[in-house]
């Protein structure tokens, strides 16, 4: 399976590149159409991870200084966005008032956390399965890396909980899904002892996670319709 993976690594990260591109559109349409915030923030997430995947599938055709430059604005995006995850969780249960005060709180203080952590991070380019991207050096201070641990693990963890709440009352397993996925992928990497593969695999997870965040989004729509 490793094998595969690396052979096809080049041509799989354009696939989830242009994936990803299409759901963060339909993501923007719906909301357009909805004027609901939740597919708004389900498409900014997307957006995030788009670029996100669009750096490391052009990265062999850019120069070193430009690749650094857009990696680092990459993992500021990330950890920006990601945190967002959290307020998608309270509008799929309707919240308002003081309970959305508090997550739109929450939001904001993981977002200039993950800011904090894109700023400081110390990237190295590195060449893996035909492509080049940048990651994290040994020069990354440890508080920035356990940020960017907490954010990629603690913004998921919050969909499955929240999912199987929507789940019980919505009679939709979609939003449970999206995170469930996200979080089996992230795992499936560490777990096989394929730490090296551990940002190819999550993209896999992470195309599952926006493409559910999509099927609920219109669920949601045709629900209130």
């Amino acid at each position: 399976m490793r094998e595969f993976l690396l052979a096809t690594a080049p041509v799989m990260i354009w696939i989830l590149t242009i994936l990803e591109g299409i759901i963060c559109v339909f993501l923007f349409q719906n909301y357009r159409a909805s004027k609901n915030l939740m597919p708004l923030f389900m498409g900014l997430v997307c957006a995030g991870l788009t670029y996100d995947a669009l750096i490391i599938a052009i990265g062999a055709f850019l120069p070193q200084g430009l690749l650094l430059a857009l990696s680092q604005v990459r993992f500021i995006s990330h950890g920006v966005l990601v945190p967002l995850n959290i307020l998608t969780c309270g509008y799929a249960l309707h919240w308002d008032g003081l309970k959305l005060k508090i997550l739109y709180g929450l939001t904001a203080i993981l977002s200039l956390m993950g800011l904090a952590a894109g700023i400081c991070r110390k990237l190295e380019v590195v060449e893996f399965a035909g492509f080049v991207r940048c990651k994290s050096s040994e020069l990354s201070p440890a508080w920035a890396e356990g940020i960017n641990s907490l954010l990629s693990y603690g913004t998921v963890f919050p969909l499955i909980i929240f999912g199987i709440i929507v789940w019980i009352k919505q009679k939709t397993p979609f939003l449970f899904l999206s995170g469930l996925l996200m979080f089996v992928f992230a795992a499936l990497a560490p777990a096989t002892g394929n730490f090296d593969l551990i940002f190819y695999v999550s993209m896999f997870g992470e195309c599952f996670m926006v493409l559910f965040f999509l099927l609920y989004a219109r669920k949601s729509s045709t629900a209130k319709t």
